[in-house]
């Protein structure tokens, strides 16, 4: 009897054990993914923070590129029409970024799109991408990401360097910094 007693407790036990293995697991995949910020509002944050480079030519339209792929998750139509009509806006699969990049201000990188910010460098253009994790790894130079329910602006300053680009300090005050 007590030995029937104690298998049942260890079974009710395992079966709690498993019940909060899973319900973490799920947790974490529902609840800890970053949240990328919408299309349109990445769209509308970029038009405020490019009058902040000096680099990039405010008396003319800022020509950007937008690289895509099909396996982009963020819609490139969203944000090109966040762009409104501010900006001369091409968008390009990565295979054509070497071919057109010269002739542009900045390369705006779809989520998940990445392994040519060696192009920005070499053209000294500005690159901006959707994707946080390449902000803070110091392969892009600026981005959007979510802090406290809001928009943050995301600059690495080496990147930034790196292409010959810079922000005045008004934006830099006021985004996430990263070397």
């Amino acid at each position: 009897m007590i030995n029937l007693k104690f298998s049942e407790n260890i079974s009710c036990l395992a079966k709690g054990i498993i019940l909060i293995v899973i319900f973490t697991c799920w947790s974490n995949t529902c609840f800890g993914q970053k949240i990328a910020v919408p299309e349109n509002i990445q769209a509308a944050l970029l038009t405020k923070v490019l009058k902040y480079n000096p680099q990039i030519p405010q008396d003319n339209k800022i020509k950007i590129l937008v690289v895509y792929n099909n396996n982009t998750v963020l819609d490139k139509d969203e944000f090109i029409k966040g762009l409104g009509s501010s900006m001369v806006v091409k968008a390009i699969t990565p295979k054509d970024l070497e071919r057109n990049i010269s002739e542009f201000n900045v390369v705006y990188f779809m989520e998940g799109i990445n392994g040519f910010s060696k192009m920005c460098r070499i053209n000294k253009v500005l690159s901006v991408t959707a994707t946080t994790r390449f902000v803070e790894e110091g392969e892009i130079s600026l981005g959007f990401g979510i802090e406290n329910n809001k928009p943050k602006i995301l600059v690495n300053l080496t990147s930034l360097d790196m292409e010959g680009q810079s922000f005045s300090s008004d934006i830099l005050r006021i985004g996430k910094i990263f070397k």
